[in-house]
């Protein structure tokens, strides 16, 4: 082997060692990085577990951007829904119901556990707060933060927990939108009279003798 191809070959293998340290001195950063900012788990199941329709009373969502909120309720499992804001009036009924089951079959799709900087995911200063009361007497509250960063999903946090959940914003985001369109009875359309038909005029009116 000749002096040339000697020192090519060292070259190379200079190079080479140069970039495993590198590597090896970058990984535990982007790796801490990384848990630090989504320690997910990949779990699933249902956001408020062993809650069913029929045991729902209200309904309370709050848009804290634009202070708007709607709430529908009933006196008891067997009365009547109702909307009691953004204005007192009848609900539809189907929809109402329509409306508490996607809220109670809410599912989650990841959970975040090991974290302690909560701010990050926008939960200590959510957009939306969601309130169900129960006919127990329970209140079930979640607030609503960020986007993930691929803005399919939101984090979400029930009252009294440290874990942060990721929710799917296809599920979520209808719930959200009932602030702008509350379950209102659609209104009844009152039919117009009929119209009555115009004499011509040349007709002869009735009991004109001709001369």
């Amino acid at each position: 082997m000749n002096r040339n191809t000697t020192l090519i070959l060292l070259g190379i293998f200079a190079l080479l060692l140069i970039y495993v340290l590198l590597t090896q001195n970058a990984a535990p950063g982007s790796a801490s990085a990384t848990s630090t900012l989504a320690p997910t788990s990949a779990v699933s199941g249902p956001l408020w577990s062993g809650v069913t329709a029929d045991q729902v009373l209200r309904v309370h969502v709050t848009n804290r951007v634009t202070n708007k909120s709607v709430a529908f309720g009933r006196d008891s499992v067997e009365a009547s829904w109702s909307v009691s804001e953004p204005e007192t009036q009848p609900a539809d009924q189907l929809t109402a119901a329509n409306n508490v089951a996607t809220l109670v079959n809410l599912q989650y799709r990841n959970l975040i556990t090991a974290t302690t900087d909560l701010s990050v995911f926008g939960v200590l200063s959510p957009t939306h707060r969601l309130e169900i009361g129960l006919v127990d007497g329970r209140t079930l509250k979640l607030v609503v933060g960020d986007k993930t960063v691929t803005g399919m999903d939101y984090y979400v946090q029930r009252e009294g927990e440290a874990t942060v959940l990721v929710v799917n914003s296809f599920s979520l985001d209808p719930i959200l939108g009932w602030v702008e369109n509350p379950p209102y009875l659609p209104p009844t359309s009152t039919p117009e009279p009929a119209e009555m038909p115009t004499p011509g005029a040349d007709s002869t009116p009735t009991g004109t003798v001709s001369p």
